[in-house]
């Protein structure tokens, strides 16, 4: 006793102190030990192995009547607390400095242990003390301190306090919070304060701090007196730490007077988390000021505890945080913010709190409410929550704002305002999740209304309760809430879908496109068609005038100079999106007026029907899980005109026209009659092709200075078929049905045409929903701004066929062709005195002149006999030459004779052997 010992780092050296005889009593013993820095080591542990001083009675008052050991260290305040009885297990105690005294004091001598004595477990002996030391090096003390590459940050010591430390700004160190002398003996009779605060915090956000320990292995704080004897691994919570009345708690706030967060004893279980509801919290740690040192397991090499700092930082007008001294309730209205997210709360609550969140929509709207992650999170190392501890309901309606009429006073409706969508409490029971929805790029689902919850009234209400805090367990989730707006213009279309409207009754108004997200795909739905029809008075027109659309992110609206009409850029193709504005002049024949797709206020899109009946429809074939009624959507507003009547209700311009030949005229007048203006359609009959042939040439972007055009369509086409810039020239463009080439019927072989014939292009748009059949019929439409006429011929006309069935092969199966054109004329227009055939083949000489009214097999006979009396003729002068030149040989021969020759005239009695007549 009462000496000073120093060693060497890396040598262990064993003490022992006897206990007093009686005579020398009371008796003082004092062990210095001094650790002198470099070889000498920085740091003292000291490890009793036998401890044996007295009774132990009590842990707060009087607890050693006998004697009694105190550890001071140097530059610490003295810390009057006590150690007495008999010792248990592995004990260490670790220095915080470089000098530690042990210092025993005894009273009384006890012979025998009373039977009394809870900690009597070792048989007496003459031993009052046995220790080991070793003098440490502070560097190699990467448990308290840290690896030198992460050092830890143990917070920064209060002036003239035992143990008290503050942290700040944690969320850029490596904070640790230890207890005295981690990871030994923590001293006895001691209260420390750990201030843990965060001063930099981001704008719009706010602090919550937690503290936490995964590894179970790092904290014990002793809760009873035989805790060998039991060996559940479980913290203690609240009034079961008063016990021995070592304890930690945690205060949400920077006093004593802040809410209590939790009080936590024992260990040997990782710590979840505690977490602040603000940038400040409080750490008490509190030790008892009498006790025997033990350790209840020999595995255990760790006394006190370490926790770790995290910080977070969440908005501060998020869900996930309450004020501090406010209720834990939330109300979010739908004139506020249209969607958003809620969270429980990320940090710790106190027993019986309820939170609330309460979801307010306008009338017209109704609340979308799904979870994109739910989790009942049960802590283990706390002792089992009560039965519901954690109670989600889910209410259709707002409870505070609830009202009813003095007229509808009725239960059943009271009920059914705060109908229960769900309600949940055991961890295997959760709510619908829709986990798929924020999935990366193709793997995204929708969340449909059965994956969901939406109200049948413009509220909804969340309210969890946690019954014993989030102590012993507390329920994660992320929930996104929408107002979903039921509102739609016009009156519904009878018997139409849920999006068809009708506008009949006000003069002039406002329209647009649903916003409903369960009509879109992220609302569940693949493909969306909505149809508006305008409905006025017969002699009234209707006017449009789309001033913002959108028809997702690859299409859009083109002006074509060419034909003066907006376009789609995917030329109508089916699968794409659009906006089809149509009517119908004609029964079971529409006309496209035109196709929107993008739209801006810049450069809205205006135009006034034909008729007394418009229809618009927006038609998306398909959408993914990601687009809604803010990549499909359009705004527009409507007029009622008043025109002139005109007598019969321009039912010249209403029927169509038919037969095999006819005229008409078209203008783009916008002065008096409105019914010059209406489009003309012309139908085929008997399989025939129609022949247009109108004044003009044909139109491109940029060669018609003329403010006006001649579309001319297939009937329910909904692009041109050709678009012609109109001239009073000579000069003139023909346009054929579609199929005229390339059909099914084999065509000849020539293929001269005009220079300004339209050639139909082999596939047209057609309106959607329609079927793909090919029409022969042609409507012809005058657009733009024009007063002048404009004359349109046509003519019913036939391919040319190469053979025909039945048919001799020296046949001719057009004999009333148009060559310039290859087309077969009726029978009826051929030499009528009126030109048909684009050059007026069919009024030349050579079809209506003498030769022509000649019968061509009386011709031919003609041709042949002639050239038979010409042979005849050439054979008679051949056989005069012959018999001459006969009549010449005989003469020659009887000249020769008188002269003494041979006769040859037996030859001659034989006609020659070549001669023929």
């Amino acid at each position: 006793c009462n000496r000073t010992y120093y060693g060497r780092v890396g040598w262990t050296y064993t003490l022992q102190v006897t206990k007093p005889e009686r005579g020398t009593l009371p008796h003082f013993c004092q062990l210095t030990f001094i650790a002198s820095g470099d070889m000498y080591g920085d740091l003292i542990q000291i490890s009793l192995h036998k401890f044996n001083l007295g009774r132990f009675v009590s842990h707060t008052t009087a607890g050693c009547p006998d004697g009694y050991m105190q550890i001071e260290e140097l530059s610490r305040p003295l810390n009057s607390g006590y150690w007495c009885g008999a010792s248990w297990g592995h004990n260490v105690y670790y220095s915080e400095t470089s000098a530690v005294s042990l210092m025993l004091r005894v009273f009384n001598r006890l012979e025998t242990q009373p039977q009394d004595n809870q900690a009597a477990y070792m048989p007496p002996d003459t031993i009052m003390l046995s220790i080991s030391y070793r003098f440490l090096r502070k560097e190699r003390a990467v448990l308290r301190y840290g690896a030198p590459y992460n050092p830890k940050y143990r917070g920064e010591d209060i002036p003239n306090a035992f143990c008290d430390r503050t942290f700040e700004n944690c969320d850029k160190k490596n904070c640790k919070i230890q207890s005295p002398n981690f990871p030994g003996m923590y001293p006895r009779n001691l209260t420390c304060y750990y201030q843990v605060k965060q001063s930099r915090v981001p704008d719009g956000k706010v602090a919550l701090i937690r503290i936490y320990q995964r590894n179970p292995h790092l904290i014990y704080i002793k809760d009873r007196n035989a805790p060998h004897l039991s060996r559940e691994r479980q913290m203690r919570v609240g009034s079961a730490c008063h016990v021995l009345h070592d304890y930690l708690v945690a205060f949400d706030g920077s006093t004593t007077r802040a809410p209590i967060l939790a009080t936590l004893c024992k260990g040997g279980a990782p710590l979840t988390g505690i977490t602040s509801s603000g940038p400040d919290l409080l750490l008490v740690f509190h030790a008892s000021p009498f006790d025997f040192p033990f350790q209840d397991t020999p595995r255990r090499r760790t006394f006190g505890f370490e926790l770790d700092v995290e910080v977070e930082f969440v908005d501060r007008e998020s869900t996930a945080y309450v004020r501090p001294g406010g209720q834990c309730e939330h109300r979010v209205s739908s004139r506020g913010q249209r969607s958003g997210y809620l969270q429980a709360p990320a940090h710790s609550l106190l027993p019986n709190t309820t939170c609330t969140w309460r979801l307010v929509a306008d009338p017209s709207e109704v609340v979308w409410l799904y979870f994109l992650h739910y989790r009942h999170v049960i802590h283990s190392e706390m002792p089992p929550p009560a039965h519901c501890s954690n109670t989600l309901t889910i209410l259709d309606g707002d409870p505070r704002s609830r009202s009813i009429s003095p007229n509808d006073q009725s239960s059943d409706n009271v009920t059914k305002e705060m109908e229960i969508l769900g309600r949940f409490c055991r961890p295997e029971k959760l709510p619908r999740v829709c986990s798929g929805v924020h999935a990366p790029g193709p793997h995204a689902a929708p969340c449909s209304p059965e994956e969901s919850y939406v109200s049948h009234s413009p509220a909804l209400t969340l309210t969890l309760r946690y019954a014993a805090g989030t102590a012993p367990a507390h329920v994660e989730f992320l929930a996104r809430y929408e107002f979903v707006d039921k509102r739609q213009w016009g009156t519904p279309t009878p018997g139409g879908g849920p999006c068809d409207r009708t506008f009949t009754l006000q003069p002039d108004g406002l329209f647009a496109s649903p916003r409903d997200v369960f009509l879109f795909g992220r609302g569940g739905s693949r493909k969306l068609r909505c149809v508006y029809t305008f409905l006025a008075l017969p002699y009234q027109r209707v006017a449009v005038r789309i001033i913002r659309s959108r028809m997702g992110a690859s299409c859009t609206t083109e002006y074509r100079q060419a034909s003066l009409r907006y376009e789609c850029s995917h030329g109508g193709a089916p699968g794409h999106p659009a906006i089809w504005v149509r009517e119908q002049p004609w029964e079971s024949v529409w006309l496209t007026r035109a196709c929107l797709c993008g739209t801006y206020h810049a450069r809205p899109f205006s135009l006034v029907s034909y008729t007394s009946r418009l229809v618009l429809e927006l038609n998306i074939p398909s959408m993914t899980a990601a687009q809604d009624y803010t990549d499909f959507f359009f705004e527009g507003e409507y007029t009622i005109l008043n025109t002139v009547p005109s007598e019969g209700g321009c039912r010249e311009a209403t029927v169509p026209l038919s037969g095999r030949h006819g005229n008409f005229t078209v203008t783009a007048s916008t002065l008096g009659d409105p019914c010059p203006r209406l489009p003309r359609l012309v139908t085929a009959t008997d399989g025939s092709f129609i022949f247009l042939k109108l004044h003009g040439h044909a139109a491109s972007e940029t060669n018609c200075p003329v403010s006006s055009r001649i579309n001319v369509y297939a009937a329910g086409g909904v692009v041109p078929l050709a678009s012609v810039c109109p001239a009073s020239n000579p000069e003139f463009t023909t346009v054929f049905s579609s199929g005229w080439r390339g059909g099914v019927v084999k065509q000849s072989s020539e293929d001269h045409q005009p220079h300004h014939h339209q050639q139909p292009p082999q596939q047209h748009g057609r309106h959607p929903g329609e079927p793909q059949r090919q029409t022969r019929d042609l409507l012809v439409e005058m657009v733009g701004n024009h007063s002048d006429r404009y004359l349109v011929t046509w003519v019913s006309v036939w391919r040319p066929l190469q053979t025909a069935p039945l048919s001799p092969a020296e046949a001719d199966l057009c004999p009333h062709r148009c060559p310039e054109i290859q087309a077969c004329l009726p029978p009826e227009l051929w030499c009528d005195g009126e030109p048909h055939c684009p050059a007026g083949t069919d009024e030349g000489a050579a079809a209506c002149g003498i030769l022509a009214a000649l019968p061509w097999v009386y011709l031919l006979a003609g041709i042949i006999l002639l050239g038979s009396l010409v042979a005849l003729l050439a054979a008679v002068v051949l056989h005069r030459r012959r018999t001459q030149a006969v009549n010449a040989v005989a003469t020659a021969v009887v000249e020769n004779n008188s002269h003494g020759l041979k006769s040859a005239t037996e030859d001659l009695l034989l006609p020659l052997e070549k001669e023929s007549w």
